[in-house]
Protein backbone atom coordinates (compact mmCIF):
# COMPACT_ATOMS: atom_id res chain seq x y z
CA UNK A 1 0.00 0.00 0.00
CA UNK A 2 1.21 3.83 -0.65
CA UNK A 3 1.63 6.66 1.67
CA UNK A 4 0.81 9.84 -0.11
CA UNK A 5 2.32 12.99 1.86
CA UNK A 6 0.82 16.23 0.69
CA UNK A 7 2.69 19.55 2.00
CA UNK A 8 0.37 22.03 3.50
CA UNK A 9 -0.97 24.94 1.16
CA UNK A 10 0.37 28.04 1.41
CA UNK A 11 0.29 29.85 4.24
CA UNK A 12 0.04 33.38 5.21
CA UNK A 13 3.03 35.50 5.06
CA UNK A 14 4.34 39.19 6.28
CA UNK A 15 3.30 38.69 9.86
CA UNK A 16 5.61 37.24 12.69
CA UNK A 17 2.82 34.35 14.03
CA UNK A 18 4.77 31.63 14.81
CA UNK A 19 2.25 29.20 13.70
CA UNK A 20 0.29 30.82 11.09
CA UNK A 21 -2.71 29.26 9.15
CA UNK A 22 -3.48 29.26 5.22
CA UNK A 23 -3.62 32.63 2.76
CA UNK A 24 -6.78 32.27 0.54
CA UNK A 25 -4.26 30.51 -1.79
CA UNK A 26 -3.39 27.90 0.18
CA UNK A 27 -7.16 27.10 1.19
CA UNK A 28 -7.77 26.94 -2.47
CA UNK A 29 -4.84 24.27 -2.85
CA UNK A 30 -5.69 22.68 -0.43
CA UNK A 31 -9.76 22.11 -1.89
CA UNK A 32 -8.08 20.85 -4.64
CA UNK A 33 -5.94 18.33 -3.39
CA UNK A 34 -8.54 17.07 -1.41
CA UNK A 35 -10.69 16.04 -4.34
CA UNK A 36 -7.76 14.66 -6.07
CA UNK A 37 -6.95 12.02 -3.16
CA UNK A 38 -10.88 11.86 -3.38
CA UNK A 39 -10.99 10.65 -6.95
CA UNK A 40 -8.19 8.62 -6.30
CA UNK A 41 -9.67 6.67 -3.51
CA UNK A 42 -8.74 3.69 -1.17
CA UNK A 43 -7.57 5.72 1.26
CA UNK A 44 -8.17 4.37 5.07
CA UNK A 45 -5.93 6.91 7.50
CA UNK A 46 -4.94 10.67 7.93
CA UNK A 47 -2.49 11.90 9.62
CA UNK A 48 -1.60 15.30 10.60
CA UNK A 49 1.50 17.68 11.66
CA UNK A 50 -0.20 19.80 14.79
CA UNK A 51 0.71 23.21 13.07
CA UNK A 52 -2.30 25.25 11.95
CA UNK A 53 -1.28 25.11 8.24
CA UNK A 54 -1.32 21.52 7.87
CA UNK A 55 -4.74 21.53 10.18
CA UNK A 56 -6.18 23.80 7.70
CA UNK A 57 -5.26 21.86 4.65
CA UNK A 58 -6.01 18.66 6.05
CA UNK A 59 -9.73 19.92 6.94
CA UNK A 60 -11.11 19.47 3.19
CA UNK A 61 -9.16 16.56 2.49
CA UNK A 62 -10.93 14.82 6.22
CA UNK A 63 -14.45 15.68 4.62
CA UNK A 64 -13.27 14.55 1.28
CA UNK A 65 -12.51 11.09 2.34
CA UNK A 66 -14.40 10.83 5.46
CA UNK A 67 -11.93 10.09 7.62
CA UNK A 68 -10.69 11.79 11.60
CA UNK A 69 -7.60 13.32 11.50
CA UNK A 70 -4.95 12.25 13.52
CA UNK A 71 -2.33 14.61 15.05
CA UNK A 72 1.12 13.80 15.13
CA UNK A 73 4.04 15.50 16.29
CA UNK A 74 6.54 13.71 14.51
CA UNK A 75 5.86 14.98 10.96
CA UNK A 76 5.97 18.56 11.98
CA UNK A 77 8.39 21.17 11.14
CA UNK A 78 12.05 20.75 11.79
CA UNK A 79 12.44 23.58 13.57
CA UNK A 80 10.77 24.36 16.72
CA UNK A 81 7.75 26.40 15.68
CA UNK A 82 8.54 28.80 19.02
CA UNK A 83 11.76 29.57 17.16
CA UNK A 84 11.81 33.42 17.32
CA UNK A 85 11.00 34.04 13.33
CA UNK A 86 13.86 35.96 12.54
CA UNK A 87 16.33 33.33 13.91
CA UNK A 88 14.69 30.57 11.85
CA UNK A 89 14.90 32.67 8.76
CA UNK A 90 18.79 33.24 9.39
CA UNK A 91 19.42 29.77 9.95
CA UNK A 92 16.83 27.96 7.02
CA UNK A 93 18.69 29.03 4.12
CA UNK A 94 22.12 27.44 4.73
CA UNK A 95 20.08 24.38 6.37
CA UNK A 96 18.32 23.71 3.25
CA UNK A 97 21.20 24.25 1.20
CA UNK A 98 23.41 21.50 3.22
CA UNK A 99 23.18 17.39 4.07
CA UNK A 100 22.27 15.86 6.80
CA UNK A 101 25.44 14.33 7.47
CA UNK A 102 26.52 17.61 7.96
CA UNK A 103 23.47 18.25 10.57
CA UNK A 104 24.09 18.04 14.43
CA UNK A 105 22.81 15.17 16.33
CA UNK A 106 19.58 16.92 17.38
CA UNK A 107 18.94 16.87 13.78
CA UNK A 108 19.87 13.87 12.26
CA UNK A 109 17.91 12.58 15.41
CA UNK A 110 14.63 14.17 14.13
CA UNK A 111 15.35 12.88 10.50
CA UNK A 112 15.49 9.30 11.93
CA UNK A 113 11.96 10.13 13.72
CA UNK A 114 10.64 11.21 10.31
CA UNK A 115 11.77 7.65 9.00
CA UNK A 116 10.57 5.78 11.86
CA UNK A 117 7.30 7.12 11.79
CA UNK A 118 6.63 6.86 7.91
CA UNK A 119 7.65 3.29 8.31
CA UNK A 120 5.09 3.07 11.15
CA UNK A 121 2.38 4.31 8.84
CA UNK A 122 3.32 2.29 5.69
CA UNK A 123 2.94 -0.82 7.81
CA UNK A 124 -0.14 0.17 9.34
CA UNK A 125 -1.36 0.73 5.71
CA UNK A 126 -0.25 -2.86 4.55
CA UNK A 127 -2.31 -4.02 7.54
CA UNK A 128 -5.60 -2.46 6.85
CA UNK A 129 -5.15 -2.65 3.10
CA UNK A 130 -5.55 0.79 2.56
CA UNK A 131 -3.02 3.83 1.41
CA UNK A 132 -2.22 6.64 3.98
CA UNK A 133 -2.28 10.05 3.97
CA UNK A 134 0.24 12.55 5.65
CA UNK A 135 -0.01 16.17 5.91
CA UNK A 136 3.15 17.70 6.22
CA UNK A 137 5.90 20.08 5.71
CA UNK A 138 9.07 20.23 3.49
CA UNK A 139 11.82 19.14 5.13
CA UNK A 140 9.79 15.90 6.34
CA UNK A 141 8.46 14.89 2.68
CA UNK A 142 12.15 15.88 1.46
CA UNK A 143 13.39 13.11 4.09
CA UNK A 144 10.66 10.51 2.42
CA UNK A 145 12.56 11.32 -1.12
CA UNK A 146 15.94 11.45 0.27
CA UNK A 147 15.58 8.13 2.05
CA UNK A 148 13.74 6.48 -1.19
CA UNK A 149 16.68 7.62 -3.54
CA UNK A 150 19.39 7.27 -0.94
CA UNK A 151 19.87 11.24 -1.34
CA UNK A 152 21.58 12.89 1.71
CA UNK A 153 20.63 16.44 0.89
CA UNK A 154 18.09 18.54 2.79
CA UNK A 155 15.99 19.52 -0.59
CA UNK A 156 16.57 16.02 -2.78
CA UNK A 157 13.76 17.76 -4.87
CA UNK A 158 12.05 20.95 -4.63
CA UNK A 159 8.21 20.50 -3.15
CA UNK A 160 5.59 22.67 -3.82
CA UNK A 161 2.64 23.57 -1.52
CA UNK A 162 -0.18 21.06 -1.93
CA UNK A 163 1.88 19.02 -3.46
CA UNK A 164 1.61 14.81 -3.74
CA UNK A 165 4.49 12.51 -3.06
CA UNK A 166 3.74 9.13 -3.32
CA UNK A 167 6.16 6.04 -1.56
CA UNK A 168 5.58 2.50 -1.25
CA UNK A 169 7.13 0.37 1.15
CA UNK A 170 8.65 -2.98 1.40
CA UNK A 171 10.98 -4.93 3.77
CA UNK A 172 11.86 -1.09 5.30
CA UNK A 173 12.56 -0.12 2.05
CA UNK A 174 11.16 3.19 0.59
CA UNK A 175 10.65 3.60 -2.95
CA UNK A 176 9.15 6.80 -5.04
CA UNK A 177 5.86 6.29 -6.79
CA UNK A 178 5.63 10.20 -7.69
CA UNK A 179 7.51 13.26 -6.60
CA UNK A 180 5.96 16.61 -5.35
CA UNK A 181 3.08 16.22 -8.40
CA UNK A 182 1.05 19.39 -8.94
CA UNK A 183 -0.93 17.97 -11.62
CA UNK A 184 -3.70 18.62 -9.87
CA UNK A 185 -3.08 22.17 -9.27
CA UNK A 186 -3.07 24.87 -12.22
CA UNK A 187 0.03 26.78 -12.93
CA UNK A 188 -0.90 30.20 -10.65
CA UNK A 189 -1.81 28.03 -7.93
CA UNK A 190 2.01 25.89 -7.83
CA UNK A 191 3.73 28.21 -5.17
CA UNK A 192 6.63 27.42 -2.41
CA UNK A 193 9.17 25.40 -4.14
CA UNK A 194 12.08 27.20 -3.04
CA UNK A 195 10.32 28.05 0.52
CA UNK A 196 9.82 25.96 3.53
CA UNK A 197 8.54 28.29 5.95
CA UNK A 198 6.09 30.74 5.69
CA UNK A 199 8.07 34.06 4.68
CA UNK A 200 11.39 32.13 4.95
CA UNK A 201 14.24 32.87 2.12
CA UNK A 202 15.27 30.42 -0.40
CA UNK A 203 17.83 28.12 -0.47
CA UNK A 204 21.24 29.89 -0.43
Amino acid sequence: MAIHLIRHGQAITGTDDLDPGLADTGHEQARLTAEHLAQRGGIGRLVVSPLRRTRETAEPIAKQLGLEPEIRREVAEVFDPSMPVEERRNMIGPFMAGSWSEQNGTLRGWRQRVVETLLEIAHDAAQRGTDGVIVSHYIAIGVAIGEALGDDRVVPTPIANGSITTVEVAHDKFSLVETAQTSHLPPDLVTGLSQAMAGGPPPA
